[in-house]
């Protein structure tokens, strides 16, 4: 599964992918991005790309709450890239905006994965 998440009212896009590396780097090549097996280490990543792409990445489409944990981890990660990238650093001043920005982010992901926990 892979698809685009527009930050709306930030200029960053956020590509979610669960599946395969080779499935995520194939999706990757399709917007001109370039990396190998060997640039994505490990089972769930997040990654900020030179061009300001943020890409999140986990084999598996999160259904436990284990892996919906270590998604809210990775969306965390996601957010801290892009609100740093434009210079809100995180303080108790700018909390309520990361705040936002991750539940705009998970509402979007659980509306495409479903999770039955939720149902």
């Amino acid at each position: 599964m892979n698809f685009i998440i527009d930050c709306q009212i930030y200029p960053f896009h956020i590509m979610v992918h669960f599946g395969n590396k080779k499935g995520l780097i194939m999706n990757l090549k399709k917007y001109g991005i370039n990396l190998s097996q060997k640039d994505i280490k490990g089972k769930y990543k997040s990654l900020f790309l030179n061009d300001n792409q943020t890409v999140l990445y986990m084999d598996i489409i999160p259904k436990t709450i284990d892996e919906l944990s270590i998604l809210q981890h990775e969306i965390f990660h996601c957010v801290m890239f892009i609100l740093d990238k434009i210079g809100i650093k995180l303080s108790y001043k700018t909390d309520e905006i990361y705040a936002y920005l991750i539940q705009y982010i998970t509402k979007q992901i659980y509306l495409k994965i479903s999770p039955t926990s939720f149902s």
